[in-house]
């Protein structure tokens, strides 16, 4: 009888370690499925920040790709990109710039008063840059290269061809 108990003893610890084991495992497949998913999510927030200021910047500068609508200009001091358009018989102004951290958007009537604060903050930013590329040949469109760098110091750049002339406003 004594050599029974013993046996039966091995049973209940040698199932118990199992279960152990077991949930050892568990916990480690689950912890690093969370750090695998937490540094994955981490890489697509950083990378729609930037690819969603430069999809907006293009579509900006797409929809005024007119005659005399798309200039470089200043908000006190903070390079702008300009975009101009007419509503109801009057002139109105968009201006795109980098202040305070942010890509900013102010739409105003042409001739008003601006400061750089009064613009909407788009997306938070450390950096953006416009840069006119000067064309291979005489017969293609200006080219202008957006730059925009995240809060993690990692620069994106988009270039875009427009059928206007840039210039300075």
């Amino acid at each position: 009888m004594h050599e029974k108990r013993t046996a039966h003893t091995f049973d209940t610890v040698f199932t118990f370690l199992l279960l152990l084991a077991f949930l050892l495992f568990s916990l480690l497949v689950a912890g690093t499925g969370a750090a695998i998913y937490r540094k994955g999510s981490d890489s697509l927030n950083e990378n729609y920040t930037s690819r969603t200021a430069l999809a907006y910047l293009c579509e900006k500068l797409r929809q005024h790709d007119s005659e005399n609508a798309v200039f470089f200009s200043e908000v006190d001091a903070c390079p702008a990109l300009t975009l101009r358009e007419q509503r109801d018989e009057q002139s109105y102004l968009t201006y795109l710039y980098y202040y305070d951290g942010a890509l900013r958007e102010l739409f105003t009537r042409e001739g008003t008063a601006v400061q750089p604060e009064m613009g909407s903050a788009i997306v938070s930013l450390s950096d953006v840059t416009f840069e006119l590329t000067e064309p291979a040949d005489a017969d293609r469109e200006s080219s202008l290269l957006l730059t925009v760098t995240d809060e993690n110091g990692e620069a994106q750049s988009e270039l875009v061809h427009l059928m206007c002339e840039l210039s300075s406003y």
